[in-house]
């Protein structure tokens, strides 16, 4: 397979500041209801953080890119680079095996 035919995969996401994260859709993008849910669980649990886009197999242990769609939370001291490092200290965690 020529690397122009290669399918990457789309997942939304939300990720908290702190790097925790949950996929919110693949084959479409989350719904409004689902987004505010998302926004006032993280609010009750005193997080900020994004609706963002994850490009790459979150799986492999190849890069993935991050692209924030959507602040949620009180973003007024979010820091999305030190969110990604955070991100993927947590996914690399995930990745090891038991």
């Amino acid at each position: 397979m020529s690397r122009e035919s290669k399918v990457t995969e789309r997942r939304w996401i939300i990720l908290a500041q702190d790097g925790r994260h949950v996929t919110m859709g693949r084959a479409a993008p989350p719904s409004e209801a689902e987004v505010e849910a998302a926004a006032v669980a993280l609010t009750a649990q005193g997080l900020a953080g994004w609706l963002a886009t994850l490009d790459g197999n979150y799986w492999s242990r190849r890069r993935v890119a991050l692209t924030p769609v959507q602040m949620l939370g009180g973003g007024a001291t979010l820091d999305w680079p030190a969110a990604i490092t955070a991100f993927e200290v947590a996914r690399q965690r995930a990745l090891r095996p038991l």
